[in-house]
């Protein structure tokens, strides 16, 4: 029978995450959680400090988009870990969804923000180094669409966040199930 994990000090006997998967895991949910706070806190304030912060969001953004595309392509490359035995059947493949559609967001949801972007003729600069080619040509309906499109995927990952983060906290303090261990960066 295996072991579950300490509740504080994330120690398991239970297979992990690689390295890599579980140093991009954080980075891309530190960068989506950053990028959610900068895309609402800023909305009300003087034009110039939203500007600036959504300069920074959309050089996030494409920062989100390379991330995810190596993340995807590591996770091809290198199996997860199997659920731990304490975890229940129903939750099974209900970690499969919600995992599909994180990976799913963390793709359509820069890839709509660069296309409304590209149809606004509003380019990205990319933190000072470079401004990110556009995807299509200038198109004022387009950018309106997408507009509405980055929102509903925006606030659709908010809400997918806030559901990970709430289960991440009942595996690891109610459960106790060794779940939370497989992705503990330490």
């Amino acid at each position: 029978m295996a072991t579950t994990a300490s509740a504080f000090v994330g120690t398991t006997t239970e297979p992990r995450y690689t390295k890599v998967a579980i140093w991009l895991h954080w980075l891309i949910g530190l960068a989506v959680i950053a990028n959610i706070c900068l895309a609402m806190l800023t909305e009300g304030m003087p034009r110039d400090v939203h500007r600036a912060a959504m300069g920074v969001h959309k050089a996030l953004g494409i920062t989100i988009l390379a991330l995810t595309l190596v993340r995807i392509v590591w996770r091809l490359l290198h199996k997860a870990p199997p659920l731990p035995a304490a975890v229940p059947a129903w939750q099974r493949p209900l970690s499969k969804i919600v995992h599909f559609l994180f990976y799913a967001l963390l793709v359509l949801l820069p890839l709509s923000g660069w296309v409304w972007m590209s149809a606004a003729d509003a380019p990205i600069d990319f933190f000072g180094l470079f401004t990110v080619p556009s995807l299509v040509a200038p198109d004022k309906p387009l950018a309106d669409v997408m507009h509405e499109r980055h929102e509903l995927l925006g606030l659709t990952m908010l809400a997918l966040v806030v559901i990970h983060i709430l289960a991440a906290l009942k595996h690891q303090f109610v459960d106790r199930s060794g779940v939370t261990a497989r992705m503990n960066p330490f």
